[in-house]
């Protein structure tokens, strides 16, 4: 008697989990739980936050540590050798001579050290 009644609920079950009515249920609802993650506040916080550090150079750091100082760097086009005088958040300037001054971006640095 129990087995009959379990073999009748299962297939209920069954019919429920594997109709067009509950995957539509799904869907929706999975749509709704996704929106309301993407759109919150705290979702689009998280979004920005990713987005700052991403655009944050790790280089900054290092060469602040020679403005005022005679350096070495190393490019992608070759080398150069001046004086940082000044860094901002992508690129730095180096001045070589008195009359000529490079800025030069994060991404063509391969090394920087002193002279």
């Amino acid at each position: 008697m129990f087995f009959c009644c379990y073999r009748r609920y299962v297939e209920k079950i069954k019919h429920l989990l594997f109709s067009n009515r509950f995957a539509e249920f799904i869907q929706e609802n999975t749509k709704k739980a996704v929106e309301d993650v993407v759109y919150s506040d705290t979702f689009r916080e998280y979004v920005i936050s990713i987005i700052k550090e991403s655009q944050e150079s790790p280089f900054k750091e290092i060469a602040e540590q020679y403005i005022g100082k005679e350096v070495v760097i190393e490019t992608t086009a070759g080398p150069l050798e001046g004086v940082v005088t000044f860094v901002g958040d992508d690129y730095l300037e180096l001045v070589e001579s008195p009359t000529s001054t490079v800025l030069l971006p994060f991404t063509s640095i391969v090394t920087i050290q002193s002279a």
